[in-house]
């Protein structure tokens, strides 16, 4: 008896091994861009799914290249959530590429009838307002809830309405008593206009040209523009992409006679269990340091 019962513990230690290592094929797999669209699935969708990510923390998501095992993953998707064809072409290219389309959930698609090769405008990074991530999440648990379980994804959905609401609440509280001279800033690329809008700031200008940090570096006469932009309305604060090179912002700032550049993180999460590794933590976090810049120097 007691070899019969070693014997189906030491089966059932197999199965569970061979399920963690081929990921559990019991639960539906949801793929997200990068890391705060994966905070999203893991609050909403709960323990409902097997979450995979594709573009991890500290990495640029625009020019992001696809290695085999991502490659694995995305085939055995039943859901591939991104943020926008702007952001993530390279998505888009996949999906096409592999018949796919039907699987991916775009939270804003901003494709408005183009064609292969077309170039995106405009700023997707829209998961820095947070009425627009309320309108994004709500887009994810209808998706998430077709293929799990309506009622838990619902709760979860409500329940994290009322955090995107508090971390509204707090920026909203924290902005409002700036002075007008004291809400205008410089970026290295545009990402924080839909920030901006939300607290009643002013993105004057931007170092590089598009919303993708890997654009090409400024000319001399845009650089020439933006030191007299900084001199003439007596901007303080120039905004950097941590993880990017600051070369060029550094400059401007030294020729400006500001401070350093401020290094914030909006563009993804942090590994777990660091400041910012939710993105309501991250909105709290890089709010809060972009508010004291703004007041202080």
């Amino acid at each position: 008896m007691r070899r019969v019962l070693s014997f189906i513990l030491c089966s059932l230690l197999l199965s569970m091994s061979l399920r963690a290592a081929a990921g559990d094929s019991s639960r539906p797999v949801v793929i997200s861009s990068f890391t705060i669209i994966a905070d999203w699935i893991q609050v909403i969708g709960g323990e409902q799914f097997e979450c995979v990510n594709l573009v991890p923390s500290h990495s640029e998501t625009h020019g992001y290249q696809l290695n085999p095992r991502n490659a694995r993953d995305l085939r055995r998707a039943s859901l591939i959530v991104g943020m926008s064809p702007a952001l993530e072409p390279w998505l888009e290219a996949w999906a096409k590429a592999h018949d796919r389309i039907g699987r991916v959930l775009w939270l804003v698609d901003d494709r408005q009838g183009g064609h292969a090769g077309h170039a995106h405008t405009g700023d997707p990074h829209v998961w820095t307002n947070p009425a627009e991530v309320k309108r994004l999440t709500r887009l994810l648990a209808d998706r998430l809830g077709a293929i799990g379980s309506v009622k838990e994804t619902e709760t979860h959905y409500h329940q994290y309405v009322k955090e995107i609401d508090r971390v509204d609440d707090e920026l909203r509280r924290l902005f409002a008593g700036l002075p007008a001279n004291r809400r205008n800033l410089v970026t290295q690329h545009a990402n924080l206009g839909h920030f901006a809008t939300s607290y009643g700031l002013r993105v004057a200008g931007t170092i590089l040209a598009s919303s993708s940090a890997e654009s090409a570096d400024p000319s001399a006469r845009h650089f020439s523009e933006l030191l007299a932009l900084l001199r003439r309305e007596g901007i303080r604060v120039i905004v950097t992409d941590a993880g990017q090179s600051d070369a060029f912002a550094r400059r401007l700032a030294e020729d400006a006679g500001l401070p350093p550049p401020l290094s914030l993180s909006f563009e993804y999460l942090e590994p777990a269990g660091r400041p910012g590794d939710r993105w309501t933590s991250m909105m709290l976090l890089n709010g809060r340091r972009l508010h004291e810049a703004l007041s202080t120097r």
